[in-house]
């Protein structure tokens, strides 16, 4: 993989250009000024892509002509140097067996991928330590399993905890082994939703490291104590972390651009797009969540601090797809574009969100995540082309990021973008605005659906000729765009359905021989049963306002449970930690379960005799924010988080390490 390009340059005042190999062709810098209010002097940074190439990593383009070098979205570094494998724990060159691939969503604290994969396989070789992987992947927690269906969450949780105590015991004599049970412990702690232990924790394990992995991992690990700041409300800390993680980078390429004045064709490591994107985004994430906890408190300092967020995630996403478009440009970097988009397709959904809450045009809010489903179609083209294969995993990620798109843009055109408390069904929608946000969660829904049960065209039956017509014949508003995606959407139906004949009469005549791919964890189908509460609970909203309020409350209570069928979650009707609940790992799902209550209790509130279960509705959300996973995430006082919130993602280069 060629390395790439992230450099900031210190000079506020500098106006040249950063003249780097494509052709021949200058890339224009992109300024942002950073102002902390954290931090007594404002910092100032410019970023500049620039195209280099390790001649020691890469291997695909020794032989390339130079205007072919493009960005890459790793960082480049010697094959002899050990570091090199200290991020790329779950892949193995051989047949052997690997973790179960954990899911990509936005609350991912990717903690194993830390460990080598000669590491995690010398911790299996005790039984305790397995059955604390057991429990982090949800395999213990599989309804299917005699011997820990009947087990409450609290007995499990604290075996996996003495386990864990006891492998640290075993491995006393092996520094590395021992430092690593530190880390699962983080894990296990962040997996129940004890966010401050899982601070503990990795200052802990990153004591305990040699100080070459401590410097190899540092990054990396200051990412995911900054996301676990942000999962406890501590905007103020996750912003110091990330805006000092932006320092080391500004100093860096400082150091970088005066080694390559003096040695000008001296190859040496360059700083990846993606980390540089990463640390720019936890900035504008968490101004924006200070602002929204001090809304209406100086006007000046607000209307500053929008810029300032707005730019932020502005640039991130202008590096992403600038990246992304220079990777297309050769065929031995499709599957670097596949990545590239996949995260520029989420910086698209932060940059819509934020420019819904913080400059509050509806318009240009949509454009923007329209823009991130138009990414996720061009990827899926270009994979065509290309002839890559998507791994499922990713495959998985993009149709969840483009189910949150489309939640995104029916929430604000069903003016539920702002507070929650707000949204009342009083409410008049547009009829038009109605319609349009029916699609849109109808497509939401039907995304999860497939997410959850698997694709419709490998289920019992398959898609008959019946099924693939939906749509109203006699509807008026269809266009030639429509047209278009049913006569596409019908040539992959045909596609697939051969695809699938295939491999019924091929049967289980593969090659034994063929490296098998690894199993998803089974917490993807947890996270997406979950995350569908909203999908659900933005059709009820739609049946609401178009009258059918019976039909609605169905589809609430359906919504509801969903929400609250999470492992390890926390219970409405019982205290404490139980077998199945609200998510208390994932602010983002604690939103979701938290609105879809909300929801509902409006809609009690419009009929008579039901005051009873609406106040019941909203003491269950209020149990959610005060004694759950929102603990501390959301306002104290007056008003709420938006429900919009619940789509955001603080990325990291380890999300995509697989």
């Amino acid at each position: 993989q060629s390395a790439v390009a992230c450099s900031f340059q210190a000079r506020l005042c500098s106006s040249e250009l950063s003249s780097h190999v494509l052709e021949s062709s200058d890339l224009p810098r992109r300024r942002l000024s950073l102002c902390s209010d954290t931090r007594s002097q404002p910092s100032s940074i410019t970023l500049s892509s620039q195209h280099v190439v390790d001649k020691h990593h890469t291997t695909l383009l020794q032989n390339q002509p130079l205007q072919y070098v493009l960005r890459s979205f790793w960082s480049s570094t010697s094959p002899t140097d050990e570091s090199t494998n200290d991020a790329t724990s779950t892949s193995t060159p051989d047949n052997g067996t690997a973790l179960p691939l954990p899911p990509l969503t936005p609350s991912t604290l990717p903690l194993t991928t830390l460990l080598t994969y000669s590491t995690i396989e010398a911790l299996r070789s005790l039984p305790e330590i397995q059955s604390v992987l057991d429990l982090l992947d949800g395999s213990s927690q599989d309804t299917t399993n005699p011997s820990t269906k009947n087990q409450s969450a609290e007995k499990v949780v604290k075996e996996a905890h003495s386990n864990l105590q006891r492998a640290r015991d075993i491995f006393q004599s092996m520094p590395e082994l021992h430092a690593a049970t530190y880390l699962l412990e983080v894990a296990l702690h962040a997996h129940v939703g004890e966010f401050k232990l899982a601070l503990e924790g990795v200052i802990r394990y990153q004591h305990l490291l040699s100080k070459k992995k401590q410097q190899a991992q540092k990054f990396h690990l200051q990412l995911i104590k900054a996301k676990l700041l942000f999962h406890t409300g501590q905007f103020t800390h996750s912003l110091s972390e990330y805006e000092d993680l932006l320092e080391h980078m500004e100093e860096e390429v400082e150091r970088q651009m005066k080694k390559q004045q003096q040695e000008k064709n001296k190859d040496d490591d360059r700083l990846p797009v993606i980390n540089g994107a990463a640390a720019l985004t936890g900035v504008g994430l968490n101004k924006l969540m200070l602002h929204v906890h001090s809304a209406g408190d100086d006007d000046f300092v607000n209307n500053a601090t929008k810029q300032e967020v707005f730019e932020a995630i502005e640039t991130a996403t202008d590096m992403l797809v600038e990246s992304r478009t220079d990777a297309l440009l050769s065929v031995e970097h499709s599957g670097l574009a596949l990545d590239l988009g996949l995260v520029a397709s989420i910086s698209l959904t932060n940059l819509g969100v934020v420019h819904c809450l913080m400059i509050n045009d509806k318009k240009s809010t949509i454009k923007y995540w329209k823009r991130g489903l138009e990414i996720l179609d061009t990827m899926l083209s270009d994979s065509m082309y290309s002839a890559v294969i998507i791994p499922n995993d990713k495959f998985q990620c993009m149709e969840s990021v483009r189910a949150r798109l489309y939640c995104n843009i029916a929430s604000v055109l069903l003016q539920l973008d702002g507070s929650s408390d707000e949204a009342k069904g009083s409410k008049t929608i547009d009829e038009d605005a109605l319609k349009e946000a029916s699609e849109m969660s109808r497509k939401a829904l039907e995304i999860y659906d497939e997410l959850i049960n698997g694709p419709k065209i490998l289920r019992d039956g398959g898609i008959t000729e019946e099924s693939d017509e939906t749509s109203d014949p006699n509807d008026d508003t269809a266009n030639d765009d429509t047209a278009n995606d049913e006569s596409n959407s019908s040539e992959w139906d045909q596609l697939l359905k051969e695809k699938v004949k295939a491999k019924k009469e091929q049967g289980d005549t593969d090659d034994p021989a063929k490296p098998k791919e690894t199993p998803l964890s089974p917490l993807w189908i947890d996270y997406n049963r979950s995350e569908s509460a909203r999908a659900l609970g933005l059709v009820a909203q739609c049946y609401a306002h178009a009258g059918a309020a019976v039909t609605a409350e169905g589809l609430f209570q359906s919504a509801i449970d969903a929400s609250s069928s999470y492992p390890l979650g926390q219970s409405m009707k019982v205290d404490g930690i139980v077998q199945k609940g609200v998510s208390m790992s994932s602010p983002n799902l604690g939103l979701v379960a938290r609105d879809v209550r909300l929801w509902y209790a409006m809609l009690c509130d419009s009929w008579d005799k039901r005051k009873g279960d609406a106040d019941r509705l909203r003491l269950d959300a209020s149990k959610i924010e005060e004694t759950g996973v929102l603990a501390g995430f959301v306002k104290e006082k007056d008003g709420l988080v938006s429900s919009l919130v619940s789509s955001l993602w603080l990325f990291s280069p380890l999300d995509l390490e697989r």
